[in-house]
């Protein structure tokens, strides 16, 4: 009778489950085969609840047939017939005390955790694949009411740390550390989802050859103490990466050598590089060599599996006969002035010459060319001199228009000794300058502003190269002639007629700037004309 009853309840649910599937179906064929579904479980239904009926009317009847007077019995079957209608639901504290229990056998299944070692992903603060490592869960996260199995968290501490931010943390243990889980040097633990973890790794000391890799923790001396874990103690917490030198499976000991030398000590004093372990003191890494094993799981703080790094023979032969078939130029050509280590560590990384980049050799042949732009400039301004010169180098082309202004400017400077060598044999300009008087002087100037407006750009730089040069000259004259004053006493004859040569050249000088600051503004004002007209 009870397999009866459990029958007709699984026939009532699937009946259930088949009216929401009708509800949110739209296809024509899938309605149809639900329709009948539904039909064939209707009258399922009916039969199993007219044979119940009938076993249960049997039972009454003999019930009835035999000779008692006990109420209880008649009130339990009425009461029965009562919960079946629906008109009663029982005990009201008994489904409280059911979920209660499933509770209280919940929370005692995850008490049973802590302690429990396993094996958890774990990704590095600066990135990369994630890696997996063994460890023990410490705590179990508070859950909520409405949590499902899959929303369950634990949070787990690493047993083998390989790096600083894997090392727990002994004040967070103790409940005294001030900072965050984010902010803390070690670690506060790591948080995973219970789904997530896996079976520990067990160490295989069996396969242990000289030439596997292992994971060894230091020894740390007398003098040093390193019950609590701080940045000049912590290499003796970390399990370091180490090469087995030879081994000794009798005694269960190995000499291993450092794969990274480690820091330690008065002055940064290196550890040796060899080191004399017990097997209790290392934990061996995936063999690269071992095919046996087909799982990808294993202690390892590298970014890919072991399984992932091999490569077969067939494999290398593909990427030569491709590096055959595809000669491309020598990858990185500027290396030639340096001692070439881009190349170096491509080549210790699987690289093969004239084979594409990535793991099949599918990626690009040449390599991407690097292009300085003149210093200073805007974007636009390159991308404008490189398409002027049909996509060349842009500070190719900026320094071959420096070479241009500069041959420009020798040359202008050539015209101008010329110039001033025949102006200096003129002997109507000599005379001119040594007894010619301020009037002319004023004249010469007030002719120069106005023929300024006639004169051509060229002329026009030669002019103030000239005034440079001039003021140049003039500047030095008065600063001997000031030299040569100091030593006049004032009021003589020599200390007059020095103070009137300064004043005659310190005139002189403000001619010459006033020239200058002319021509400056007529420049600009061409050069301020010249970009309105090409606006």
């Amino acid at each position: 009778m009870e397999n009866t009853e459990a029958s007709l309840n699984e026939y009532k649910n699937q009946l259930l489950i088949v009216k929401q599937n009708l509800d949110t179906t739209a296809d024509s064929n899938q309605r149809k085969s639900l329709l009948e579904l539904h039909s064939e479980l209707e009258q399922l239904i009916a039969l199993t609840e007219e044979s119940l009926d009938v076993h249960k009317s049997t039972q009454i009847l003999n019930d009835n047939n035999k000779p008692k007077d006990d109420l209880d019995d008649e009130y339990k079957l009425f009461m029965q017939e009562m919960e079946q209608t629906g008109a009663y639901n029982g005990d009201p504290n008994k489904s409280e005390t059911n979920i209660q229990n499933g509770d209280s056998d919940i929370e005692d299944e995850l008490a049973s955790l802590l302690g429990m070692k396993c094996a958890v992903y774990h990704t590095h603060t600066w990135g990369g694949q994630p890696t997996l490592h063994n460890a023990m869960v410490s705590s179990v996260v508070p859950r909520q009411e409405d949590d499902k199995f899959s929303d369950l968290q634990v949070r787990v501490l690493f047993t083998h740390p390989t790096h600083t931010e894997m090392i727990p943390c002994p004040y967070y243990l103790n409940g005294d550390c001030k900072f965050d889980d984010d902010q803390c040097r070690y670690s506060h633990g790591s948080i995973v989802q219970l789904s997530n973890l896996k079976e520990a790794i067990e160490p295989n000391f069996e396969g242990l050859k000289v030439g596997s890799r292992i994971l060894l923790k230091l020894k740390a001396p007398d003098e040093e103490v390193k019950s609590t874990a701080k940045k000049s103690t912590e290499k003796y917490h970390l399990w370091h990466r180490a090469i087995v030198k030879t081994i000794d499976m009798e005694k269960r000991c190995c000499v291993a050598k450092l794969e990274q030398g480690v820091k330690c000590g008065e002055k940064r004093k290196s550890i040796s590089d060899q080191q004399f372990v017990h097997f209790e003191e290392i934990f061996p890494l995936s063999n690269d060599n071992d095919e046996s094993s087909d799982s990808e799981d294993s202690l390892s703080d590298t970014e890919y599996p072991s399984s992932k790094m091999s490569h077969s023979e067939s494999y290398q032969a593909t990427l030569v006969e491709k590096s055959l078939q595809h000669p491309a130029p020598a990858m990185g050509g500027w290396e030639q002035h340096t001692r070439g280590m881009g190349s170096k560590l491509m080549m210790a990384m699987g690289y093969v010459p004239g084979t594409g980049l990535g793991a099949t050799g599918d990626g690009r042949l040449e390599p991407v060319e690097a292009r300085m732009v003149p210093l200073g400039k805007s974007l636009d301004h390159c991308m404008e001199i490189s398409q002027r010169a049909a996509g060349q180098d842009p500070l190719k082309i900026e320094q071959m228009m420096k070479r241009r202004q500069k041959k420009e400017e020798e040359r202008n400077k050539r015209a101008y000794e010329r110039e001033k060598e025949r102006e200096r044999r003129n002997v109507f300009n000599f005379l001119n300058k040594t007894i010619g008087d301020s009037a002319g002087t004023c004249e010469t100037s007030s002719s120069t502003s106005i023929d300024i407006k006639q004169t051509s750009s060229k002329e026009l730089n030669i002019e103030r190269f000239k005034i440079e040069e001039g003021s140049r000259k003039i500047e030095n004259e008065i600063s001997k002639l000031k030299t040569i004053l100091a030593k006049y006493p004032q009021g003589s004859n020599g200390h007059r007629s020095v103070s009137l040569q300064i004043s005659e050249k310190n005139r002189e000088l403000g001619v010459l700037k006033q020239q200058e600051t002319q021509i400056n503004r007529e420049q600009k004002n061409r050069k301020d004309k010249q970009k309105m007209t090409v606006f």
